[in-house]
């Protein structure tokens, strides 16, 4: 039988991993949302950046946070929701941009 090096003594992740998973749902509901309503209603032509944007970011992130290294229980789980989460955070940032950019440029 072999041992899995991420059960090695280190901090148990689970725990924070399933938060920052809630936290990355909730963060990419809005941005998601607004691109899904705009694209429904002018179609995809126009809006092929924002709906790449919105499907590359958390992807990009997941495989980035996949090769981050965190020691102990639940460790790559972790790394692969912090990315989500920080690609999240970035969403948001871009959905105040979107908002901000159509307000001030009518």
């Amino acid at each position: 039988m072999t041992s899995d090096p991420s059960d090695a003594n280190g901090p148990n992740y689970k725990p924070i991993a399933f938060i920052l998973i809630l936290l990355s749902t909730i963060l990419m509901v809005m941005p998601v949302r607004r691109i899904v309503i705009e694209v429904s209603e002018f179609g995809l032509r126009q809006f092929i950046v924002p709906v790449l944007i919105a499907i590359g970011l958390p992807m990009l992130g997941a495989l980035v946070g996949a090769f981050l290294r965190f020691r102990g229980p639940g460790g790559r789980l972790f790394g692969i929701t912090l990315g989500i989460f920080i690609a999240g955070l970035l969403l948001m940032a871009l959905l105040a941009y979107w908002w901000f950019y159509s307000l001030t440029n009518f």
